[in-house]
């Protein structure tokens, strides 16, 4: 018996229900090494990808607050400094 009626189907039948994603019996065994290696290129993108955001973002914020960040002058420091260390040296004229 030919034509849609037929129980048992070729290449035109309907699959069951639950076995449209069977897998082949090849990818059931282990993985192949060229799955192994494309997987391993993959975590080692994702690996760089994370690295060149974390790398671009820091010397962003860096340069941010290395732009706004107030130095303080040592120079003047120093001379305050050495001012005091001389006025207390001095006795206090009276």
């Amino acid at each position: 018996m030919r034509g849609g009626g037929c129980q048992r189907g070729g290449a035109g039948r309907e699959p069951e229900v639950g076995r449209g994603l069977r897998l082949s019996r090849r990818r059931r065994h282990s993985r192949t090494a060229h799955g192994a290696v494309a997987d391993l290129r993959v975590f080692l993108a994702d690996i760089m990808l994370q690295f060149l955001l974390g790398f671009t973002l820091g010397n962003v914020v860096g340069m941010y607050l290395a732009q706004n960040y107030d130095i303080p002058n040592l120079a003047k420091k120093l001379e305050e400094i050495k001012k005091d260390v001389d006025a207390k040296k001095k006795p206090p004229s009276s």
